[in-house]
């Protein structure tokens, strides 16, 4: 992995945080880098996927107790 700066990446750990219409997400010590020239924090390809799956989810369970309509998505039961 590079930054976009060109600057070294150091590995470590980060939180990650996200809000939506009715909903705030927080995760902690995430692996993650960081850029020593720019601050940048760049987490690897596969962590960015399941926070992506994470939120997704979260937000359709959070539509679904807010509105009472049942999410009938057949990728809620993998």
């Amino acid at each position: 992995m590079e930054c976009d700066c060109g600057g070294v990446l150091e590995e470590g750990k980060s939180s990650y945080r996200s809000r939506g219409e009715c909903f705030s997400l927080i995760i902690d010590d995430l692996p993650a880098y960081r850029c020593m020239r720019c601050g940048k924090v760049l987490y690897p390809e596969d962590t960015v996927d399941k926070i992506q799956r994470l939120v997704n989810r979260v937000n359709r369970d959070v539509k679904e107790i807010t509105s009472g309509i049942p999410s009938a998505n057949l990728y809620d039961y993998k």
